[in-house]
């Protein structure tokens, strides 16, 4: 009888996992031409991170800073630039907050 009744848990609880998951990634609308565009900026930047920076790298950071922090701050020093570890520092914070929000269909900011 035992046995009985562990089954038809264990059944429940798979059937019940199985149809969270599935409402879980049903009502997830991530906006995909967002997803592009935002982690090419970042791949932007981190290509620029150790180089001659172009016009894109800050025009990168501008996008990004609309949706996540930027240290901004950090590059106020004498060479204006965006050191490694701030860099690093803020692309988990990128990254943090897209696996956050991915789901919510987030659109572009003018």
């Amino acid at each position: 009888m035992r046995i009985y009744i562990a089954l038809i848990f264990l059944c429940f609880s798979c059937s019940t996992t199985k149809k969270s998951i599935e409402t879980q990634s049903s009502s997830c609308k991530e906006n995909l031409k967002f997803k592009t565009e935002f982690f090419n900026n970042i791949k932007n930047v981190e290509n620029q991170i150790t180089k001659e920076k172009d016009e894109t790298f800050d025009i990168s950071l501008k996008f990004i800073s609309k949706y996540s922090h930027v240290s901004f701050e950090s590059m106020l020093n004498y060479s204006h630039t965006y050191s490694i570890p701030a860099f690093e520092k803020d692309k988990g914070g990128w990254l943090k907050w897209y696996e956050e929000n991915k789901c919510n269909n987030i659109q572009f900011k003018e």
